[in-house]
């Protein structure tokens, strides 16, 4: 074996880009993982959201809280996946059109949960600005993922 020539076996080691899509899906799966404790005890709401009033379990019939809450879950680790799939070199072959719109919709309703959810504590005092930080994180690092894959990065 000859010592000047590169190893073709040796891993290449992920660009930034990548490294800021593995960010978005772990940070993904934190709400993913919230919800399935909110499923496993049948309760509405968030980590770190408001309380949620107990009249508000009176449009849920038996089971559909944690049903709800297993969906939300479902979406958690699907944006998780989608955050995945965008730190993989295939990602480059996907046309722009197609892998823009879910990134940029994550984008969008992060930051959306981010601002409503401060808003609201700020306004009323019924809490909810911690995950509405958190939001604001989720929403900074679907921004920079999506601004990679505009720009061809991955």
């Amino acid at each position: 074996m000859d010592d000047r020539t590169p190893h073709r076996t040796a891993a290449r080691p992920p660009d930034r880009a990548a490294r800021w899509a593995v960010a978005a899906a772990l940070w993904s799966l934190l709400y993913a993982v919230s919800k399935v404790g909110y499923a496993l005890a049948g309760r509405l709401g968030v980590t770190g959201g408001p309380e949620v009033p107990a009249d508000s379990y009176a449009g849920f019939g038996p089971g559909e809280v944690a049903a709800a809450q297993w969906a939300n879950a479902g979406v958690g680790l699907a944006v998780a996946l989608l955050f995945l799939l965008c730190s993989l070199s295939v990602a480059r072959r996907v046309p722009r059109w197609l892998s823009l719109p879910p990134v940029g919709a994550v984008a969008l309703m992060a930051l959306a949960g981010a601002v409503g959810m401060i808003y609201r504590d700020l306004s009323s005092g019924v809490g909810g600005t911690v995950f509405g930080l958190y939001c604001l994180v989720w929403s900074a690092l679907s921004a920079k993922v999506l601004v990679d894959l505009a720009r061809g990065r991955t």
